[in-house]
């Protein structure tokens, strides 16, 4: 029977050029791995008189290769497809080592097969277990050692002892590893790849020195990603065609996957990460994975900025509470921030007092009659420190109201008007006499007669003026302090 269509090799290999040929170790080794394996040696080489290299990989299963006629049959049906926890997909990849060889040898249980100038010839010549795949490929000196250092990012699965050029590959401990639910493919009982979400253990890894962060399926390097962590997922990743990409979606859903277990390692240095934000903004993140990334990035106690209370902006930037403002966050971090309850509003946390406004509820004050002597003392002290420091403020009201639900000790306001919060102060603020405290926030309520803006220049010039104005009322008239 004619067949429809042959495939030009020449042009194939074309498609391969200024791909890196590390890509030809991978998938010589991630056969030798899907196969009953508990050994794996690799062997690169340069070829004498050549700008060739030499790449052999030979595994001991006892099978050998289950139907040898893969290693040149495009696309055939694979028991592989129906496996997630195979990594094969497309029975394409030996084909595309093949095309970019100048001369191949496979030898099994099976037979064996030479790929040379003349094509391709098949021999009775058999191993008693495992395959042996020998291909010589255009190499240059750097690019062999680029193939050699890509083989030694491998991640051996547990048990298949793996050496390239003698040198046992370590097997490394994963920090953490945990199941979870990732996108995967696998072949339906028709052989069509379909995508579906599968429940899969993944490994993460910390890199070693010098080495940058990649995703792997199955111990083979598929992308780097840059993140803390080598992930290695043990199923199928959802990859293109060249085995060296994956999708947005995917990259993200695997993020949160690893946030949302290791969250309890991050570091000040990650949270503001891209694979951490990416995370973040995702709605499968986690609360407690949220909140610590959230906390680490701006500050246990950070705020929204509040448009409807500037001034509480100002109280909590005062109290060393970072601002968050709505550029510092994409749409959908923002999203799961208000569904955790996280960063709530400036004017949430420290409300600007407003007892001054006609709309206000009055303040629960107390009488005069009923203040103890220590409240009588310390207004009196601030009357005269208002007629000392304030020069034209020669009259101060002093009011002491008992509101429990109004966060503030105190405020300064229209007509030279001091009022003391009794439920924010406490009994001992005035029982204890003129004390440093009382001093405090006197200095703090009269530097509003120059502003009302905590974070002004002028603020913080009065403050200076008056504590210079106070010492030396110290000074000059010690008796006030006693």
């Amino acid at each position: 029977m004619t067949q429809w269509f042959n495939v030009d090799r020449k042009g194939l290999a074309k498609l391969m050029e200024g791909r890196s040929k590390a890509f030809v170790l991978y998938e010589l080794v991630q056969n030798a791995w899907d196969e009953a394996s508990r050994e794996v040696k690799v062997t690169i080489q340069s070829v004498p008189n050549t700008r060739n290299a030499q790449i052999c990989v030979e595994d001991d299963s006892p099978e050998g290769f289950k139907d040898i006629s893969h290693a040149y049959t495009l696309f055939a049906e694979s028991e592989k497809k129906s496996d997630a926890t195979k990594r094969g997909r497309f029975n394409i990849g030996e084909k595309l080592v093949l095309a970019l060889a100048r001369t191949a040898y496979i030898q099994t249980t099976k037979g064996a097969i030479v790929f040379n100038a003349y094509g391709r010839h098949e021999t009775r010549k058999k191993r008693d277990a495992g395959s042996v795949v020998s291909v010589e490929i255009p190499c240059t000196k750097s690019e062999m050692g680029e193939i050699i250092a890509a083989g030694r990012q491998l991640i051996p699965p547990p048990g298949i002892k793996t050496t390239i050029n003698g040198e046992v590959l370590p097997d490394r401990t994963p920090s953490t590893e945990f199941e979870t639910t990732l996108p995967t493919l696998i072949g339906d009982d028709e052989g069509v790849l379909r995508r579906s979400e599968r429940r899969t253990w993944v490994r993460v890894y910390l890199p070693s020195p010098g080495e940058t962060a990649m995703l792997y399926e199955m111990g083979i390097p598929v992308v780097e990603t840059g993140d803390r962590y080598h992930v290695d997922v043990q199923q199928k990743v959802p990859l293109n065609m060249d085995r060296d990409g994956v999708t947005p979606g995917y990259l993200k859903a695997m993020r949160v996957a690893v946030l949302n277990h290791t969250h309890q390692y991050l570091t000040e240095d990650d949270a503001a990460k891209t694979w951490v934000r990416d995370a973040c903004s995702d709605e499968n993140v986690e609360n407690e994975a949220l909140k610590r990334a959230i906390s680490l990035r701006f500050g246990e106690n950070a705020v929204t900025f509040d448009p409807s209370d500037r001034e509480a902006n100002k109280i909590s930037a005062s109290e060393d509470r970072q601002l968050v403002h709505g550029a510092h966050l994409t749409a959908g971090e923002w999203e799961n921030v208000r569904r955790a309850g996280l960063l709530p509003p400036a004017g949430q946390v420290t409300p600007s007092p407003k007892p001054y406004h006609p709309d206000g509820k009055p303040l629960n004050l107390i009488p005069p009659s009923n203040w103890s002597p220590g409240m009588i003392r310390v207004s009196e002290f601030a009357k005269v420190a208002a007629r000392e420091l304030l020069g034209r403020r020669s009259l101060l009201t002093v009011q002491i109201a008992n509101e429990f639900g109004w966060n503030t000790a105190a405020t300064f306001g229209p007509g030279c008007e001091l009022v003391l919060n009794l439920a924010c102060l406490g009994h001992e603020f005035f029982d204890n006499g003129i004390s440093d405290k009382v001093i405090d926030l006197i200095i703090h309520e009269f530097g509003h007669e120059y502003s009302q803006d905590h974070l002004s220049r002028k603020y913080y010039d009065a403050l200076t003026k008056l504590g210079a104005q106070m010492t030396r009322l110290a000074l000059d008239k010690p008796e006030l302090f006693r």
